[in-house]
């Protein structure tokens, strides 16, 4: 081999060594780039996580109170329900009572103590 084949692939071979180690630089930078980004993804899946917890924490508070309030409704419906009935059977008397009172005047008045 000669020494100007031996220049020409000595220069090769360094032109070779320096795209290589350009190469390799980029795949670093973009190896970084990418390990940043996974690291965002994970802080941002952590965060999602959290959410999610408290999310399903007010759910169940939610559905707790929304559960205590249909008994709530309940309860007011079956009091609803006595008062109802407590009503009537007070109108019931009241009715009693009135005709009781009007057969009360009517006999007093037909026993000729009409007012004049």
């Amino acid at each position: 081999m000669t020494a100007m084949d031996l220049e020409r692939t000595m220069q090769f071979i360094l032109e070779q060594q320096a795209r290589l180690e350009a190469s390799a630089q980029r795949q670093d930078e973009q190896l970084a780039a990418l390990t940043a980004s996974v690291q965002r993804h994970d802080e941002q899946i952590a965060r999602n996580s959290e959410q999610i917890a408290n999310t399903s924490e007010q759910v169940a508070t939610l559905t707790n109170l929304v559960g205590r309030l249909a008994q709530a409704e309940i309860r007011i419906a079956e009091q609803m329900q006595g008062h109802e009935a407590r009503l009537g059977s007070l109108e019931t008397k009241m009715t009693q009572f009135l005709d009781r009172i009007d057969r009360f005047i009517q006999g007093f008045e037909g026993n000729g103590h009409k007012q004049q």
